[in-house]
């Protein structure tokens, strides 16, 4: 349920580059045209890619989903956006109405409150989606692209004439109001994909209880693993097995230790090590539950959060080591780790508490974020995604299912706070799309169940159903599977019932 529910590009992130799309529908074209990035007082586009027009250099195969779109531009500049935003809806519609935006249901895949693109004349400006677009290529792809101001220069773009009614524009501003007429032009316009994924479980990898220094995660050495100054933060999933051993997460550089973050023994203590510096987390993590934990360290302080509550900054004045040895997951130089480890990310930079708390239970973060050199899902592999840093399994270290994310919240540094009474609050956002957080707080331990609802009673999913301990929690829940509409959300804890009302807007 975890990846079901959670499957989503996190965060609104832009990718500027001048290159050619993998798939594209024309790049040939001539006419120039403003519409709509290139129009100060605010603009919206509505355009039709009949099926099969994307097919250069080849057709897109079934099964994909959209991660990136192109537009390819006439000018060069830079412009800053106010509330640039991307729809895409797709029908089997052959034209559009002249004076009429296509009034079908769209998916927000794109937003930016403001937002800065750089355009290369003849060269193609690249946005990253916010999540993944399922693509039928024998379905038209209306696409819907506005903004409501912009300063600076540049950014029309080239479009080709086809026929039929294939674009309709907005007659200025905010909020956008149809033109009475419309046209041909179809914008020069391309997509990157990925297969889509479906009926696909989360894993997450599974190391020995107590912890056996010989199972764990080899990463031969890789030249990015240093030399990019002093600033890091590493972050994960972390499920420790108990207290009898030490609880390692990710050690670069084995004895020489050039970055390691760990749990100690019996204190069950986070640290992060350079070298012969060592700072200790002034909170504890708690053995056999999944928690969510990251340093940062900007060479002169570290800062430990646990589930995105930061502790009192820890002085530590470090550099990061450059040797050439091995990266190890689960294991330190001869010290163990235990238990379960997720969704583990290394950072050249020192992430902020708003950067860690927007995407630690995102999984599908864009490889391309700012800062970010690695990301291991382990989804029944090793593979780091972004730089390549790829491990083996070694001794009995092995993958288990993982079926939910709670973000536990509003805990003391020293965890010894509980709730006084049962709560399950209302979710926010809300409105919202596609995600939100839903937060609730149970005095005792108890199993906890939260489904999700329509407005007629049935079933959608199960969000919780899990045993948890004392204490208040959220939970992300990512909507992109369901509809526009009013859902339902119930929670059930011991003798406790309550259930909330949600609407998910797209």
């Amino acid at each position: 349920m975890y990846l079901l529910l959670l499957f989503i590009l996190s965060g609104t992130y832009l990718n500027l580059i001048a290159q050619t799309p993998q798939y594209y529908n024309l790049n040939t074209g001539t006419s120039s045209n403003s519409f709509p990035f290139n129009m100060a007082g605010g603009k919206a586009v509505n355009t039709l890619i009949l099926p099969g027009e994307i097919n250069q250099p080849t057709p897109v195969p079934s099964g994909m989903m959209i991660t990136k779109i192109y537009f390819r531009h006439s000018g060069t500049g830079t412009r800053v956006y106010t509330n640039l935003h991307i729809l895409l809806a797709q029908d089997t519609i052959t034209n559009l109405t002249s004076g009429a935006f296509y009034s079908g249901t769209y998916d927000t895949v794109y937003f930016k409150a403001t937002d800065t693109l750089v355009h290369t004349a003849g060269s193609y400006t690249c946005l990253t989606l916010n999540h993944p677009y399922p693509y039928d290529p024998t379905k038209s792809l209306i696409m819907f692209v506005g903004q409501c101001g912009t300063t600076g220069a540049g950014g029309s773009v080239y479009n080709s004439t086809t026929t039929g009614y294939r674009r309709v524009w907005s007659v200025g501003g905010c909020p956008f109001v149809a033109y009475a007429s419309g046209d041909a032009g179809t914008v020069n316009f391309g997509i990157d994909v990925v297969p889509a994924v479906t009926n696909v479980t989360n894993r997450y990898l599974k190391l020995a209880t107590p912890g056996v220094s010989t199972t764990y995660v080899q990463v031969p050495f890789v030249a990015s693993m240093v030399g990019w100054g002093n600033n890091i933060t590493i972050e994960a999933w972390v499920k420790p097995g108990g207290t009898t051993t030490a609880a390692t997460v990710l050690n670069k550089g084995t004895s020489n230790f050039d970055y390691q973050l760990g749990i100690s023994l019996s204190t069950m203590l986070p640290f992060f090590r350079a070298g012969s510096n060592i700072a200790t987390c002034p909170f504890a993590v708690t053995a056999n539950v999944w928690q969510h934990l990251a340093a940062v360290s900007n060479g002169s302080t570290v800062t430990f959060y646990l589930n995105g509550v930061a502790g009192a900054p820890v002085a530590l004045a470090c550099v990061l080591g450059s040797s050439t040895n091995e990266m190890r997951i689960g294991r330190g130089n001869n010290d163990a780790g235990s238990g379960g480890l997720d969704e583990i990310r290394v950072w050249s930079v020192a992430r902020t508490g708003p950067e860690i708390l927007s995407n630690m239970c995102v999984k599908w973060i864009p490889n391309n974020t700012p800062g970010l050199k690695a990301k291991w899902h382990f989804d029944s592999t090793a593979v780091d995604s972004v730089s390549g840093w790829n491990g083996v399994l070694q001794g009995t270290a092995t993958y288990d299912t993982l079926t939910f994310c709670p973000i536990v919240v509003g805990v003391t540094n020293n965890g010894t706070e509980v709730p006084t009474s049962y709560r399950l609050e209302q979710n926010y956002p809300n409105p919202f799309n596609p995600t939100t957080n839903i937060k609730f707080s149970i005095p005792k331990s108890g199993y906890v169940e939260i489904k999700i609802y329509d407005v007629l009673g049935k079933e959608m999913g199960t969000l919780v159903s899990d045993p948890y301990l004392a204490g208040t929690y959220i939970v992300g829940f990512n909507a992109s599977k369901l509809a526009s509409g009013v859902y339902f959300y119930r929670i059930v804890c011991n003798d406790y019932t309550k259930t909330m009302k949600m609407m998910v807007l797209k």
